[in-house]
């Protein structure tokens, strides 16, 4: 991208252009982007947590909201969130546009309601060009907005005005986007990969025990989370149920939870924009002795999830691995074909553009091969033609599962015919290994 690349053109994938965007920024940090993203997201999720305990105090004591913004971090952490996901980013909108609703309804002052809902609105139409699934909360936050509106004017056509100005304030970041790929002679290829595309990709096959239990745990656990969240809060607490900023609260925790379930993918990354609402809605829990001890086992559990986040990743490997494989690949340069391992490895090395489809889940994924903008197998055998110096796979000898076996037997078939095996690294006890062939 910084050298002329357009996203859904020249390089695809099925995320809005602010995510691009923002890690197109960090990398004019050059050799330091992984810091910056590090520190970017790290910045965000602090900024995050403050916003959840300022959001807390209007339900909850100092130390039940201190708490909150704690397990935010917490929680975050342990579900994948330290890998800079992109919920990390967005949340951070989310939750200033919640705290701006909460503190509008807070003050009871009709004449603010209006720039509150654009001020909103525009947070969340940022949002939307980062991540999608953020509409949920935004319609539950416009409705909520709206009925604010009408209670405050009692008058239709106000509510009309209102409704239509909103919107339009939500759409503005969508449209200059569709305006500049209409500009462009783009505008199909971005509807693909944001619109379209999203409904073609089949199933995910949950055809062994330790995908079936990793989903189920996931949505067990979530789901958990809520109910014991609300539940304990109704049974301890005595707050009043008619307490508007209670009221909304819990029903953004709600909607947000209603989304989750509605996407139906329940692997960790996907709950990361859970854990605002649920932790601010666990906050009143501080006022009784049973809230403190639950508490405090939120915030024993959230510890141990992130300290098995970290060991996942320190075993999955390190800098020092990643720079052999580096120099490994440098020594003779050439291009690298990554079919299904660790899209870092290209980020390491010199771009070398073999194909618009350069991340490694969509030509290997048997879940992706209906939903991408060419065929994979035709795409597998154009990549192979011009022949690669490196070809990278994830050699999972246990299962292959999710895999898209055409285009695997076609890489097969080339790899026996003209490659040689060079190097292996083994990830897991699973014989989940990192394997790189070289053209003979």
């Amino acid at each position: 991208m910084l050298h002329g690349d357009l996203p859904y053109v020249d390089v695809w994938d099925r995320k809005p252009i602010g995510i691009f965007l923002i890690y197109e920024f960090f990398h004019l940090f050059g050799p330091y982007r992984v810091w910056a993203y590090q520190i970017g997201a790290l910045l965000s999720a602090w900024a995050t947590s403050i916003l959840c305990m300022k959001i807390a105090r209007f339900i909850a004591p100092v130390a039940g909201a201190f708490v909150a913004g704690c397990l935010y971090l917490l929680w975050t952490s342990g579900a994948q969130g330290i890998g800079g996901q992109a919920p990390i980013f967005y949340n951070l909108l989310i939750t200033g546009a919640m705290l701006a609703i909460v503190t509008c309804l807070n003050n009871r002052r009709p004449e603010t309601i209006g720039r509150t809902g654009l001020l909103v609105m525009a947070l969340f139409g940022i949002a939307i060009q980062i991540k999608p699934t953020v509409v949920f909360e935004g319609i539950y936050a416009g409705l909520f907005l709206l009925w604010m509106r009408y209670r405050a004017e009692r008058s239709w056509s106000v509510l009309l005005t209102s409704t239509l100005c909103w919107c339009g304030i939500a759409l503005i970041p969508t449209l200059c986007v569709v305006g500049v790929y209409a500009g462009l002679g783009h505008l199909h290829d971005w509807w693909f990969a944001n619109g379209s595309s999203i409904f073609l990709k089949k199933q995910v096959p949950h055809n062994t025990w330790k995908d079936f239990w990793h989903w189920t745990h996931w949505a067990f656990t979530i789901t958990l989370l809520l109910v014991s969240i609300l539940a304990l809060r109704a049974l301890t607490t005595r707050q009043k149920p008619a307490n508007p900023c209670l009221t909304f609260i819990t029903g953004w925790a709600w909607t947000a939870f209603a989304g989750f379930i509605l996407f139906g993918c329940f692997s960790k990354h996907y709950a990361l924009p859970l854990f605002a609402p649920f932790c601010i809605n666990a906050a009143p829990l501080w006022r009784a002795k049973t809230g403190r001890l639950w508490l405090a086992i939120l915030a024993l559990w959230g510890g141990q999830r992130t300290l098995s986040e970290i060991k996942q990743v320190q075993h999955t490997g390190s800098a020092h691995e990643l720079k052999q494989i580096t120099r490994l690949l440098s020594s003779p340069g050439g291009c690298v074909f990554n079919f299904n391992g660790p899209d870092i490895i290209l980020d390491a090395v010199p771009y070398c553009s073999l194909t618009r489809l350069p991340f490694s889940a969509h030509l290997s994924s048997d879940t992706e091969k209906t939903a991408l903008p060419v065929d994979p197998d035709t795409e597998v055998k154009r990549i192979l033609a011009l022949s690669p110096r490196y070809i990278i796979i994830e050699d999972d000898r246990g299962t292959n599962a999710g895999l898209n076996m055409s285009t695997k037997a076609l890489l097969d078939e080339q790899v026996k015919a003209s490659y040689r095996e060079i190097y292996r690294h083994r990830q897991s006890s699973n014989d989940d290994n990192i394997v790189i062939f070289m053209k003979q």
